[in-house]
């Protein structure tokens, strides 16, 4: 098993049925300050656990209302070299990229530019005469790939190998099918090619590269500079090298993998300072407006869209950039 240093982080978000989410009121002034006290322990854990696992390195932050209130590492960024890891490191956040995923369909949602509702087919024409598993299979909808009921096999840990591959490459696979599990809306699965999917999805409603629309409309927003999807753009003294731990106790590092077509779903760079903490306060923003008028539209849209580690967001309205 490939092991990945981890970046973890801890937000709250709260679901209200009202138009407008209001500032959270907490009645303990010192809330903050027992939050903070417990951050010694935090760190602790997350030492412990890289020790328990033999992780070479590792990073990980707590945000407290909207701020990074703690960063935190452990462990070396590079054997070779023996250089530390530290906030400004950069880690490849596998899966946590689908996230920002989801936030560019979102996004591309409240410009009007697609809908959740729209069947795969409209913006991936292959699906037209994908076969389905039964004959009176629905088709299947962008609803469906953001919340894992896509009907496709879990596919970890091929879906982490595949970054690499072309444009070219996943219109062949589409082209000889892909073989469902389930019908699409039965069950949760979860799918690092439904993501991959979704960046073409991205691609085709924005008229731009997946990872332009992404770079250009959340990370430059986000001022998240050192964030990027190109391995080549990361100065080599800043990158943490990947790891595998080898049966006999050893490390074999693993070359980094080119980008590809399913950056989408698990392939963006990024440190943990001046990153993640703006995505949560623009995630979580109150805004009252939206481009889908009627409130349980808006509510089945993002009530699937649950990252299983660490991003549960259930934010209803039209996003704040």
């Amino acid at each position: 098993m490939r092991l990945v240093p981890a970046c973890g982080f801890f937000a709250a978000t709260v679901l209200l049925a009202s138009e407008a989410y209001p500032p959270p009121r907490f009645t303990d002034p010192e809330r903050v300050q027992k939050l903070e006290s417990a951050l010694p322990q935090v760190d602790q854990i997350f030492r412990r656990y890289a020790a328990d696992k033999k992780i070479p390195g590792m990073v990980w932050g707590v945000v407290i209302d909207g701020r990074l209130a703690h960063v935190e590492s452990a462990g070396v960024r590079d054997r070779a070299s023996n250089e530390p890891v530290t906030a400004s490191t950069v880690f490849r956040i596998a899966s946590m990229t689908k996230s920002f995923t989801s936030l560019a369909i979102l996004k591309l949602r409240d410009e009007g530019k697609l809908s959740l509702e729209d069947p795969v087919s409209k913006w991936i024409p292959e699906f037209a005469r994908m076969e389905l598993p039964t004959r009176d299979t629905a088709p299947l909808r962008i609803r469906q790939l953001l919340s894992h009921s896509s009907g496709f096999p879990e596919d970890n840990p091929w879906g982490d190998q595949q970054l690499s591959v072309s444009d070219a490459d996943l219109t062949r696979w589409l082209g000889r099918g892909i073989p469902f599990s389930t019908p699409p809306g039965t069950r949760y699965e979860y799918s690092n090619y439904a993501f991959g999917l979704l960046g073409r999805v991205v691609t085709q409603a924005a008229q731009m590269p997946y990872e332009q629309y992404v770079r250009t409309e959340i990370l430059a927003k986000l001022h998240m500079d050192a964030s990027t999807f190109d391995f080549s753009q990361v100065p080599s003294n800043s990158r943490a090298v990947g790891y595998r731990l080898q049966p006999d106790g050893t490390y074999g590092e693993e070359a980094p993998l080119p980008h590809g077509v399913f950056g989408s779903m698990g392939g963006l760079l990024t440190t943990a300072i001046g990153s993640r903490a703006p995505f949560f306060g623009a995630r979580n923003e109150p805004h009252v407006d939206s481009f889908e008028s009627d409130r349980g539209a808006r509510e089945r849209g993002i009530a699937g869209i649950r990252e299983r580690l660490w991003l549960r967001t259930e934010n209803h309205h039209r996003l704040p950039f």
